[in-house]
């Protein structure tokens, strides 16, 4: 264990003996500081970490200029590190409670969170290299794992357009044993629709635009003849009592048309709506949405269709996704997509970068206090995983923060 290996690596200071003045507090514990002497400076220390007179604490103090006692994701608590001279009861869990935060802007932020993985469909469909399924299968497991209520699977659409994921009817053969989270999976028709069935599917997803040019792009047809199709595959799905999530692209901007007008994207969702979606996710495809740009949106959308069925989509191509996702949570909005460290893309859009990273995304709920069930450090787990097997680093940055800490604490 990292912790056991700390503390040997201090006990060759004569005075600190392995296990004599480290105490593994209960998980979950928050640590308590107390103020110790230390060369005529103040120190707090944890009354669950050291144990000891004054002298014995200073010097492992000295000893640790550079680390600190931590817990990490609510669970054991390791060695990390911060600096020189920083307090050794630092925290680096964002984990709040709810009942802390009272500020007047946070309010209205819903208590829970549903988080909708995006990950190993919108994450990977653009990758150039194939990935096998058995890769892709196990980070739908891990992603299980943590918690995530909601995994986009796959794409029954035709391997001409996406081969990435050619492999969709093997994927839901391999997870359909798994438990705890829903699986759903696109499908542009109703020749999908019924590919998706046939493959043991039990939620699907269809995606209009509301651009109209990014629309004959994405799926060779207009607006209004992708909602004609969507219809057809509503109805066989309400045949079937099989929910049906509603995508709306280019809610913001087009990278054609440039900017879209909030009555565009109000039309598409209501026609979305009416025609049975149970949940209707508004994507900035392209990443271009500001504060100034999404409240608008989402203020016409809202005119139009309940709360409760929206879902908000940002891609993070210029850092605003996590601004815009908390100006969404203030607007009601309480349904999240995101991708497991910000894979994916969008291969009809031009310089679309990667969605916001679910690690960033649960790093901050957790700051706000708000609860999502999703463990942070299985998270950042799998995405190590997929991002090992895809040869390039995390793209989200709290996995990144927080991995550095492991790094900085096995050089001790």
């Amino acid at each position: 264990m990292l912790l056991q290996k700390c503390v040997n690596r201090l006990s060759r200071l004569g005075s600190l003996e392995p296990g004599k003045y480290f105490l593994v507090s209960s998980l979950c514990d928050e640590m308590e500081g107390k103020v110790i002497s230390n060369g005529g400076e103040d120190h707090r220390v944890s009354k669950h970490v050291i144990k000891g007179n004054g002298k014995e604490a200073s010097l492992l103090n000295s000893e640790t200029k550079r680390s600190s006692f931590s817990f990490l994701f609510n669970q054991e608590p390791q060695l990390v590190g911060t600096g020189t001279s920083r307090a050794l009861y630092r925290h680096y869990s964002s984990q709040h409670n709810i009942a802390d935060v009272k500020h007047k802007l946070l309010g209205s932020i819903p208590k829970f969170v549903k988080i909708v993985e995006v990950g190993p469909r919108d994450g990977l469909q653009n990758e150039k290299e194939i990935v096998p399924t058995s890769v892709k299968v196990e980070l739908i497991k891990m992603l299980v794992a943590s918690g995530l209520p909601v995994v986009e699977a796959t794409s029954f659409v035709s391997p001409k357009w996406v081969p990435q994921l050619a492999d969709a009817k093997d994927v839901m053969s391999a997870i359909q044993g798994i438990e705890h989270s829903r699986f759903p999976v696109l499908t542009p028709n109703i020749k999908g629709f019924e590919a998706a069935m046939a493959a043991g599917a039990k939620e699907v997803a269809v995606f209009a635009a509301a651009s109209e040019s990014f629309s004959k792009s994405n799926i060779n047809c207009s607006i209004e003849d992708s909602l004609a199709r969507y219809r057809d595959v509503a109805l066989a799905a309400q045949n079937h009592a099989i929910p049906v999530r509603g995508y709306i692209s280019c809610v913001v901007g087009c990278p054609v048309e440039g900017a879209v007008p909030p009555s565009k994207v109000a039309y598409v969702a209501e026609e979305l709506y009416r025609m049975g979606c149970a949940e209707i996710s508004l994507g900035d495809t392209i990443g271009v949405g500001t504060p100034g740009t999404v409240i608008p949106m989402l203020q016409a959308v809202l005119e139009v269709v309940p709360v409760e069925k929206l879902a908000v989509h940002f891609h993070d191509t210029y850092g605003q996704a996590l601004s815009n996702i908390l100006l969404s949570l203030q607007m009601g909005i309480s349904v999240v997509d995101s991708s497991i460290s910000g894979l994916g893309g969008c291969p009809y859009a031009k310089g679309a970068s990667g969605n916001v990273a679910t690690e960033d995304v649960v790093y901050m709920l957790n700051g706000l206090g708000v609860n999502t069930n999703v463990d942070l450090g299985k998270l950042i787990f799998a995405g190590d995983y997929i991002c090992k097997h895809l040869a390039r680093p995390s793209g989200s940055k709290a996995a990144i923060a927080l991995s550095r800490t492991f790094a900085d604490a096995s050089k001790l």
